[in-house]
């Protein structure tokens, strides 16, 4: 449509548009509101599949619950901080991630899925979706198979409750298989089953049905596996677990289970640890009671052969035997830890102590570092043996603790051969004063002599053996009172009582946001991919020359649209038109006889529909108008009026091959109101361009230059052929059309070229079947029809 500044003279300066680049955000906005029902229609498709989504998904809700796991103290001042600076050793950190791995690990999923039989499950038919019944539904399946057969099945019954004492087996469409009896045997594919009710009132649910699904046990505990989700806070030993499922009660269960089950584990494993230092001391208190009993046997038949007692000692050798037995005493004590630093040396060495825990019996020795290093020997045994459980030796956290427990075993080793070493050193002390003692004491009797060493003998297995008394007294006190890993901070809890799963809002807002986004993309992809004109703000981007107007696109069939009392669009379009050439024209120095070229880039663009309608305003403002068809390659003007012989009519080219025929000869009379005068292009040459180059086409030319006040010529498109050019001399405004959503933007360029090279005269563009993209008419009472 034409645009409101080709109504006013004042503007007429638009025709010397010039290319250049802007942005008007208002037909940016009104150009995606023309496709108003696009997006009105993406948004209702987009909802709706967001309100299926919602109302068909299964909710999903969130259950967590928050431990804290204990961990033995690091060890701060020793040889192990070098292995820790060194990545060797795991920190805090690490052993909490082992112990996440543990928790998650498939044997206590199974278990807790064995526990709470979770391969079992009951639905029931809702309104839309199947819910799920938890904990207790109105029957029950119990099997009679072993569980290691029942629970690597699969299978799907579909009970329909008849009455209190009956149920039928469907199949998927609710056609009945068969018909039983409550807490009769079944023979099925999983095995033999009884269904029992689970509650009395039976009679109140005939004709409910419920399905049955069971799983392999190992499928499901994966399934929870992947779903459950484990997180440490940092920089702390607490955890936080969590489950989403679509039944709260159930997900609380689960998690409240596995953390039974985990801390179960954790207290089977140290009651392992302390069983084997028990089972370690009672292998020693074996061979240290026969000792004791050897010594005991020869002291007693020493004194008898001789009928001595301790009493008959000589006072001369009691200062010496005082200071020799305190000497005896420590060199006892030493020799009692030498005797477990080498015992405790031979097994860490061996390989059957590879692997296995150390018992934890040397927290009398003089240096605490081996007892910190055996209790950190110790830990890392029971977690490579906790993840062998579910992993194998191959795994990266095994092979990292195995290269731990190397180190340690090292670090051990080391702190042993030093403390050895140093015991070795005191012995050697005290042994040189006890030759000294025993040199002062030579004196006394020999009896005397003989009973002190049997005595010192028995002192020092009497304090091994109260020694390894006591430390098996203390193993066992240990492995009755053992305390799990893991203390629940929170139990199983949901944080809310929405779903999780689906998020409503998130929905709809994506639904929202898409039924926008996609038609906005496809317009827009679809402008920018559009390589035709599509406004006049495409030709004011390209073209330097004059833009003359638009012509509004119109659905009518009607070839001639205008009329002396037509009020509508287009009319008024045309108008303006008439107008604009006035402006266009000022500097023609003729006061009849103006030739207008109506041209076009190619075929179709509307140059006969726009120059056949410019013809008939020119007459209705009373000027009297010639109507040439020069396009002799594709005449058209036969379908726009009704000539006497039709296509076959005599014209223009009748007229340049036959020199006995006279302009009036070829010239017919519109037969409508306000009529003009056509002349047609005739008969179709097969040579149009040389007969354009004859002197005859100046002669008709004159001829109606002398007899009309404006000559209105529809000439053969530019692009195709060189016939306008040849006649484009006569031409006093030549008006190049462009049609929207037709034309190429790409060959705008061949009416810039014809502008800047002269080559057609004062052209000026105008575009056809321009889009009412600013939705308004021409003023008040325009736009239709009186």
């Amino acid at each position: 449509m034409i645009s409101n500044t080709d109504n006013a003279p004042a503007k007429s300066a638009n025709f010397d548009s010039s290319s250049g680049f802007s942005f008007n955000l208002r037909d940016q906005i009104i150009k995606y509101l023309k496709h108003w029902y696009w997006f009105a229609l993406s948004v209702f498709v987009f909802v709706s599949l967001a309100y299926v989504k919602v109302r068909y998904t299964i909710p999903q809700y969130n259950v967590s619950s928050t431990i804290v796991i204990s961990q033995e103290e690091s060890m701060s001042e020793s040889e192990l901080s070098a292995f820790k600076d060194l990545g060797i050793l795991d920190d805090g950190q690490s052993k909490i991630e082992n112990e996440i791995q543990i928790i998650k690990s498939r044997t206590l999923l199974t278990n807790v899925v064995n526990n709470l039989k979770l391969n079992v499950r009951y639905f029931s038919e809702g309104r839309i979706l199947e819910l799920e019944s938890y904990p207790k539904s109105l029957i029950e399946i119990n099997f009679l198979s072993d569980d290691s057969i029942v629970h690597k099945k699969s299978k799907i019954f579909y009970v329909r409750i008849d009455s209190s004492t009956s149920f039928s087996f469907l199949d998927e469409k609710n056609q009945k298989l068969s018909d039983h009896s409550f807490g009769k045997t079944i023979s099925t594919s999983v095995g033999d089953i009884i269904i029992t009710p689970s509650v009395d009132t039976m009679e109140a649910n005939s004709g409910k049905i419920i399905k049955i699904v069971i799983a392999p046990v190992k499928f499901v505990a994966e399934s929870y596996r992947n779903r459950l989700s484990i997180m440490s806070v940092k920089g702390s030993s607490i955890v936080k677990l969590s489950l989403n499922d679509p039944v709260k009660e159930k997900a609380k269960d689960i998690i409240n289970n596995l953390v039974e089950e985990y801390n179960k584990a954790t207290v089977e494993n140290k009651k392992q640890a302390s069983e084997r230092t028990a089972d370690f001391i009672n292998d020693r208190l074996e061979l240290i009671s026969g000792d004791l009993t050897q010594v005991d046997d020869q002291a007693a038949t020493y004194q008898s052969r001789r009928g001595l007692t301790s009493s008959d000692v000589g006072v001369q050798a009691q200062q010496f035997s005082s200071l020799d037995t305190k000497n005896s005493q420590e060199i006892a004590r030493l020799n009692t830890q030498l005797y477990f630093i080498e015992s405790m040396r031979k097994f860490v060495l061996s390989q059957e102590g590879k692997f296995d825990l150390v018992p934890q019996s040397n927290s009398g020795f003089s240096d605490p570092t081996v007892a910190t290093t055996i209790s950190r020997y110790n830990g890392l045994i029971l977690q490579r043996q906790r993840l062998l459980k579910t992993s194998s030796v191959k795994n990266p956290v095994v092979v990292n603790i195995d290269q731990q427990i190397g180190g340690l075993r090292q670090v051990l080793t080391g702190s042993l051969n030093s403390l050895k070493n140093s015991i070795k050193g005191q012995l050697r002390s005290l042994n040189t004063q006890n030759q000294y003692f025993g040199g002062q004491i030579y004196s006394a009797p020999t009896r005397q002599k003989d009973i002190r060493a049997i005595e010192r003998e028995q002192t020092i297995k009497e304090q091994l053996y109260l020694y390894l008394l006591q430390k098996r007294e203390e193993a066992e006190i240990k492995s009755h009172i053992t305390l799990s890993n893991a203390r629940v901070i929170d139990k199983a809890s949901t944080l809310g009582s929405y779903p999780v799963s689906p998020n409503r809002k998130t929905i709809y807002a994506g639904a929202l946001f898409f039924g926008l986004i996609l038609p906005f993309l496809i317009i827009y992809t679809s402008d920018l991919l559009n390589v035709k004109v599509s406004s006049r703000e495409d030709l004011e981007k390209v073209l330097s020359m004059p833009i003359i107007g638009s012509i509004p696109k119109v659905k009518s069939k009607n070839r001639i649209m205008i009329s002396q009392n037509d009020r509508s669009g287009i009319a008024e379009a045309f108008r303006i038109l008439r107008t604009n050439l006035d402006f266009l024209m000022a500097g023609i120095n003729k006061t009849k006889g103006k030739i207008i070229f109506v041209t076009s880039t190619i075929s179709g663009e509307g140059k006969t529909l726009i120059s056949s309608n410019l013809a008939k305003t020119l007459a209705i403002s009373g000027k009297k108008v010639a109507f040439l068809g020069t396009d002799l390659r594709d005449p058209k003007l036969h379908k726009f009026f009704d000539l006497p012989n039709g296509k076959d009519s005599k014209g223009l080219t009748n007229f340049i091959m036959n020199s006995e025929l006279t302009p009036e000869d070829i010239i017919y009379k519109d037969k409508a109101e306000d009529p003009f005068d056509i002349i047609p292009s005739g008969a179709i040459p097969p040579n149009p361009a040389e007969l354009l180059m004859q002197d005859r086409v100046d002669v008709i030319f004159k001829y109606l230059e002398e007899h009309y006040d404006y000559i209105i010529v529809d000439t053969a498109p530019v692009s195709l052929v060189t016939d306008t050019l040849l006649i484009a001399k006569h031409a006093d405004l030549s008006i190049y059309i462009v049609r929207e959503n037709y034309s190429d933007k790409r060959v705008l360029q061949v009416p810039e070229n014809f502008y800047r090279e002269k080559r057609l005269p004062n052209i000026a563009v105008l575009l056809n079947a321009a889009g009412n993209k600013a939705d308004y008419n021409y003023g008040y009472g325009y736009g239709k029809k009186n």
